[in-house]
């Protein structure tokens, strides 16, 4: 079986030729106990255990602390209606650093949380669950963040324990059915734009379903996002766009973008709210544009916001840019997988 093929059934992930060269050391180390890389997709192919393995060779474990902050502040916010201690997922944690960063936001907003993370990777969540991470994980961290959550620890910084008493950890590939329900809130961001199509909407489907009602899903402005249906409707928390799950089914092709209230707490009457429009996400594309305007992540973002938009002369010189810039990066796993946004955006 191909590595593409391999991938595809096994994780929902999509496969580019760098990718493959990327992971040779570590496809290397899982061929060794079979004589070969042939040997290697020979047993994946026929052992679920051994393609789980090479499966997660393949993720990019690229992520840092307060990624998207904005996101988790607003989540964060929308918690304290709740008035009881609350459940979060992040789904795809790859090392970590998101689990700690909610964690933070919501102690910083008074809110009791528990926190579960998952991720396909068991080295990823063994980083996880030791909670110890170099300098590098809190760039762009505000320093006030970092201190409620971090503690230094020599050239490194170590989670403090009572919010490390706060996460637990375990491996858990998408594609399969939510270790739990009822979160109220899953934030699942720069996960599913690695998945094909149909996986994304398979693993969409799993996040919605373990949501709790009201419940809210967060992902990231990259990734591909689940119709706005009778189940999962929009809310504004801020300045910023969210995705919960209706308390009630609403009609068809409705979305409600209301203040943030609890979600058993009726409207004073009944309103039916337009179709909503990509301009908020566009903002705030424009927005993280103009505050890293050398981030490729960033141009790529706004260019998919410009196509949504219907601006496609816009897109094209956004995606100009980030094609510029990953000009200038050598070969890493995060330079692979912008590169493959890139020619998808292309494409578009």
């Amino acid at each position: 079986m191909k590595f593409d093929d391999l991938l595809e059934r096994t994780a929902g992930l999509r496969w580019n030729e760098p990718l493959e060269r990327l992971a040779g050391a570590r496809l290397q180390r899982l061929a060794d106990p079979h004589g070969s890389l042939a040997g290697l997709r020979q047993a994946a192919g026929a052992r679920a255990d051994v393609a789980a393995e090479v499966a997660a060779a393949f993720t990019v474990g690229e992520t840092w602390f307060h990624r998207f902050g904005e996101q988790l502040d607003a989540a964060a916010l929308a918690l304290r209606a709740l008035g009881r201690p609350a459940r979060v997922w992040s789904a795809g944690c790859s090392t970590g650093e998101e689990v700690y960063a909610l964690l933070g936001a919501c102690l910083r907003a008074g809110v009791d949380a528990r926190a579960l993370g998952t991720d396909l990777n068991p080295d990823a969540v063994a980083v996880a669950a030791g909670g110890v991470y170099p300098q590098r994980a809190l760039r762009d961290a505000p320093p006030d963040r970092v201190a409620r959550v971090f503690t230094p620890d020599g050239p490194q910084v170590r989670v403090k324990p009572d919010v490390r008493a706060r996460a637990r950890f375990g491996v858990h590939n998408l594609l399969r059915p939510a270790p739990e329900a009822g979160f109220d809130v899953i934030s699942c961001r720069n996960v599913l734009i690695y998945f094909t199509p149909g996986a994304a909407q398979q693993a969409c489907e799993h996040l919605i379903g373990a949501l709790a009602p009201g419940g809210l899903l967060l992902l990231a402005p990259s990734d591909p996002r689940p119709p706005v249906t009778e189940t999962l409707e929009q809310v504004r928390v801020g300045g910023t766009v969210l995705l919960r799950r209706a308390a009630h089914p609403l009609p068809a092709r409705v979305s409600a973008v209301p203040p943030v209230l609890p979600a058993s707490r009726p409207a004073s009457r009944p309103v039916t709210p337009p179709e909503p429009s990509a301009e908020p996400d566009l903002a705030q594309a424009r927005q993280r544009a103009f505050v890293s305007p050398h981030d490729p992540q960033a141009q790529l973002d706004l260019a998919r916001a410009f196509l949504r938009a219907g601006q496609p002369a816009r897109a094209a010189a956004s995606l100009r840019a980030a094609e510029a810039q990953l000009g200038g990066r050598g070969e890493s796993w995060e330079t692979a997988h912008l590169r493959a946004q890139a020619a998808q955006v292309q494409r578009a």
